[in-house]
């Protein structure tokens, strides 16, 4: 016999509220949200609730709305204008039908079943495409989804892009400028090939199949991580860095390895058995731990942080280092 699921409405719960100011209903075991006030003045919070449906719920809110951690399928039915934050995350969407188009704030639909981002609507009036906002101004955060492509992503992210943890093979569609950090780790990635033109924060895709960084923008304001990859070479990467991290890969040799580090440069547990191709200067940690490496001679002369040269093929002492290099650091040999 099937068991029958109580319904307790916003109205049992609550009955009538004030509007003018936030609204915390999460962890009340709701299943409908039927008797909330349509405007909202200040932040909604329906998260960790029972919620199959935002019907019933507010149409307009000013500040923050919360819909996380419930058992949503569809966001129809839900606000129509957000002026802060969207969380939609962690229910059991696979589809952003009914999203608002435009969101001032940050936005999360991760964790869901998501395998587009954009959805076919066939009506009288013709084909169109919908679903995920056109305007997303803080952070948009779309992983531990299903995705297997990023059609329908805004143009521009504001903030932080977060895709990690899908089922992407290509980065094509991907936003043009992202203003914030760029997360693809996690996926099945080939290639950077159609990878946003600017990030003006890190750029992380690690734990992908890349066998190249051919792809890559040219510079990148914050870190790059390219680390536990397939990569035997690193043409195509950016050219100036803040750090730069290709450790756990394939690689032989670090020639095309970006000219201008300003923080660490990662290079441990590949197949190094030379350090050819790094820059003269590295303003922060150098580690070439965990390689082959029978000698230390290169481009490398400065280091700003410490030289992390242990696990290799041959031991190297302090004192060899520091004659061959101008380390401000530990030597960890």
């Amino acid at each position: 016999m099937t068991k029958q699921i109580k319904t307790v409405t916003f109205a049992d719960v609550f009955g009538s509220v004030d509007a003018m100011v936030d609204i915390d209903c999460s962890n009340k075991g709701l299943t409908s949200l039927d008797g909330c006030p349509e405007k909202i003045k200040g932040n909604f919070n329906c998260s960790g609730n029972k919620l199959t449906t935002l019907e019933g719920g507010p149409k307009k809110v000013k500040g923050d709305f919360n819909c996380s951690s419930n058992k949503l399928t569809t966001l129809e039915g839900g606000p129509e204008e957000i002026k802060g934050d969207y969380d939609c995350s962690d229910n059991q969407l696979t589809s952003l039908g009914g999203c608002p188009v435009f969101i001032m704030g940050d936005f999360s639909c991760a964790g869901n079943q998501l395998t587009s981002l954009k959805e076919e609507i066939i009506s009288n009036v013709g084909t169109m495409l919908a679903g995920c906002p056109e305007l997303v101004e803080g952070d948009f955060n779309c992983s531990r989804n299903q995705l297997t492509t990023l059609e329908g992503l805004p143009k521009i992210v504001g903030g932080d892009l977060d895709c990690s943890f899908n089922q992407l093979n290509t980065l094509e569609n991907s936003p043009l400028i992202i203003f914030g950090d760029f997360s693809c780790s996690g996926n099945q990635l080939l290639s950077l090939e159609g990878g946003p033109r600017e990030v003006s924060g890190n750029f992380d895709c690690s734990g992908n199949q890349l066998a190249t960084l051919k792809g890559s923008p040219k510079k990148v304001n914050g870190d790059f991580i390219c680390s536990c990859n397939h990569l035997a070479s690193l043409k195509g990467s950016p050219d100036e860095v803040k750090a730069f991290d290709c450790s756990s890969n394939m690689l032989t040799s670090l020639k095309r390895s970006p000219e201008k580090v300003k923080g660490i440069f990662d290079c441990s547990r590949n197949q190094l058995t030379a350090l050819v191709g790094v820059p003269k200067k590295v303003k922060g940690h150098f580690n070439c731990s965990g390689n082959q490496l029978t000698s230390i001679e290169c481009e490398l002369k400065k280091v700003g942080g410490d030289f992390i040269c242990d696990e290799n093929a041959q031991h190297f002492a302090e004192e060899e280092v520091r004659v061959a290099k101008n380390v401000k650091g530990n030597v960890i040999a």
